[in-house]
């Protein structure tokens, strides 16, 4: 990193020559770097591993398929709710926001499809009324002291999935 004295340098050097060059070939270019925020950069790589590490389980097949690609599929759907609420009030476009959702959760398409089109809490909160797990998630949560947040309460679900996983 030290012998990188320009972005193009960076992204050559250790961008493009690294085992990290699948994700990001065709998520971020050269240019991206002097023009993409950070957390833009992050979201669409995690969207990448993600996506390609539920297709590596899925293609294992058995009980690492069964117990992996469900943990898999609840992050790809939280991180679809958390950029959809995080986005609002920012710079950040509906369809630039679409573009950083994995596409290997419960939610999508349709779920997807929905929160790409979410304006306020509420419209997200209504998406998740059609998932029954997600549903539960969000009817407790709460910003008041001694409620939980729903990033609580999707850590809880998440600590569940691994729980269950590990007892397989």
């Amino acid at each position: 990193i030290h012998v990188a004295s320009t972005p193009a340098e960076l992204y050559n050097a250790v961008l493009v020559d690294t085992p990290l060059a699948p994700f990001f070939v065709d998520c971020i270019s050269e240019q991206d770097l002097d023009e993409m925020n950070i957390e833009i950069i992050r979201n669409t790589l995690y969207k990448a591993y993600l996506e390609s590490f539920y297709d590596y389980c899925k293609s294992l097949g058995g009980s690492t398929a069964d117990v992996m690609c469900e943990i898999l599929a609840f992050e790809a759907d939280r991180r679809a709710f958390i950029i959809t609420i995080n986005s609002f009030g920012t710079e950040l476009t509906k369809d630039d926001r679409s573009k950083l959702y994995p596409t290997c959760g419960r939610l999508y398409p349709d779920g997807l499809s929905a929160l790409a089109r979410a304006d306020d809490y509420d419209q997200v909160r209504a998406v998740a009324e059609y998932y029954g797990e997600y549903r539960e998630l969000f009817e407790g949560a709460g910003n008041n002291p001694g409620e939980k947040t729903l990033e609580d309460r999707f850590f809880e679900q998440e600590v569940k999935l691994n729980v269950y996983g590990f007892m397989q």
